[in-house]
């Protein structure tokens, strides 16, 4: 009884500080006259307000609406309960919203090109950054979300630490996960799981909680700031450190809006985004490491591997390619290139 209220509880917190963003982030209430030539965007996110995994798009969203000075607005509608989190691409191409706050691997399935961010080594954030925004890898990963998906990415708003092995059984190293459970949030993970001998299971971030305690899973790839935030504070008995990937969340915008905004606008719209990665990045880290001490004294213990266990998440983070080089032979064999001396520790 005491963690489920220290649960809600500190659900609640992130919610209130949520919710205040949201307020001081829409500045211009809906239906009021911000001038003829204003652009309205209308925004939704994959997460609900009570997740932590919100906080920096709000800011973002406050940023852009600071610096837009009334002539850019952007109005947040909601989360999930506004449009489910894996129909959020296709609420953009309809017109329901403008914008969206999300994982890239929600979506591999229409554009997988998306998926190869999360190939890069998850350990050091700047060479993350460095490798999307130093190469080649994000024009082409637009063109294909611009082919087949209507969408543009403008960059990071969230992303720790990176995606573990969180095993609700106690575990000694990798090789205890054969035969487990684990749940994973698209394609690429699922791929990483079976590397190790493991069972996939796709199950929504809100559900995971209850499917933890019911031993539906064993365990998840989850950010340890993501399972905190959602309460699964009392389930976790063991984490393997390094991480497997990083899965940093990015904003999308509808091309049908994005290819109409004047030059300026998608100036304002990407230059804040690439100015606030940095920001997220670090907020999300110490989020991390707070959520892992917490998770710490709540009698979660950390499996540190070797340069043999390091090998092999590399091994399972990069098996994806396989599958980005069957569906998309072009974008794929340019992406690879670009980005394969940034996917290995060290690299």
């Amino acid at each position: 009884m005491k963690n489920e209220k220290s649960r809600i509880g500190s659900v609640w917190a992130v919610k209130v500080f949520v919710t205040a963003l949201m307020a001081s982030a829409v500045v211009v209430p809906i239906g009021a006259a911000i001038g003829a030539d204003a652009v309205v965007i209308r925004a939704i996110a994959a997460w609900p307000v009570s997740c932590d995994c919100v906080v920096m798009y709000m800011k973002y969203i406050q940023e852009v609406n600071k610096r837009g000075k009334g002539r850019v607005q952007i109005r947040f509608l909601g989360g999930p309960e506004v449009t489910p989190a894996f129909e959020q691409f296709q609420a953009l191409r309809t017109g329901i919203a403008d914008l969206t706050h999300t994982a890239p691997s929600y979506f591999a399935g229409e554009t997988v090109e998306g998926s190869a961010m999360d190939l890069i080594d998850p350990v050091d954030l700047r060479k993350y950054l460095k490798a999307l925004r130093e190469t080649d890898a994000l024009r082409i990963i637009n063109r294909a979300y611009e082919e087949k998906s209507s969408t543009h990415y403008l960059g990071v708003t969230v992303g720790g630490t990176g995606f573990r092995f969180l095993m609700a059984k106690p575990i000694k190293n990798l090789d205890d996960l054969r035969g487990m459970r684990i749940r994973v949030f698209g394609s690429q993970g699922a791929k990483a799981v079976q590397y190790f001998g493991a069972s996939p299971q796709t199950i929504a971030a809100n559900e995971l909680y209850t499917a933890l305690q019911r031993g539906v899973v064993d365990g998840a790839i989850r950010a340890p700031n993501d399972a905190w935030s959602f309460g699964e504070r009392d389930v976790y008995k063991t984490m393997v450190n390094p991480p497997l990937q990083l899965s940093a969340g990015g904003l999308f915008i509808a091309t049908r809006l994005w290819s109409k905004l004047p030059r300026d606008v998608q100036d304002l719209l990407s230059q804040t985004a690439i100015e606030y990665e940095p920001k997220v990045l670090d907020y999300y880290a110490q989020q991390d490491q707070k959520a892992i001490e917490n998770l710490e004294k709540n009698g979660m213990k950390i499996v540190e591997v070797g340069a043999n266990g390091k090998k092999k998440l590399d091994e399972a983070r990069n098996a994806y390619w396989d599958e980005i080089l069957a569906k998309s032979p072009k974008y794929g064999a340019q992406l690879r290139k670009v980005l394969e001396p940034h996917t290995r520790s060290g690299g």
